[in-house]
């Protein structure tokens, strides 16, 4: 006699392992979430620099999100892009477009905003984003876990 797993303890094996996996990567997300938020404030609020320091700015902002990338993916032992599964991948989109934004209205008002504002038009547009980047990165955790779960 073996003791092979049935067909039904073999998927509640395998069930068991993906929740435990990716309850492993959504938790613990505060710290990274703000992390992200503000290096994503960081990269919007660098276009408002000179070349070549908004370049230096976001290869700056974006070695910082590799780094954390690679650190959750060293603590969790997962390495999760953002782009899977589906709907978390369209909230990354989404996420990446309003940055994208933020970026554009930083370079706009450094030609239409007159010096005196412009200080005050960039610190808003940098809060905006860091509270965008904060939401987005919220919103993504919340659709991953629930596509995961099967819920989604």
């Amino acid at each position: 006699m073996t003791d092979d797993p049935t067909p039904a303890d073999a998927l509640a094996a395998i069930e068991a392992s993906r929740r435990s996996v990716h309850d492993r990567v959504a938790s613990h997300g505060w710290r990274y979430d703000l992390s992200y938020a503000a290096i994503c404030a960081g990269m919007v609020g660098a276009q408002a620099l000179d070349i070549p320091f908004n370049v230096t700015g976001m290869t700056l902002g974006v070695l910082a999100l590799v780094l954390m990338f690679q650190a959750a993916a060293r603590r969790t032992g997962v390495r999760v892009t953002g782009v899977s599964p589906r709907h978390a991948r369209w909230v990354a989109i989404a996420l990446g477009a309003v940055m994208a934004g933020a970026m554009l209205g930083v370079v706009l008002a450094r030609r239409m905003v007159e010096p005196a504002q412009l200080s005050l038009v960039v610190a808003a547009i940098i809060a905006v984003a860091f509270a965008l980047a904060l939401i987005g990165s919220r919103l993504w955790r919340r659709v991953y876990r629930a596509e995961m779960r099967g819920e989604g």
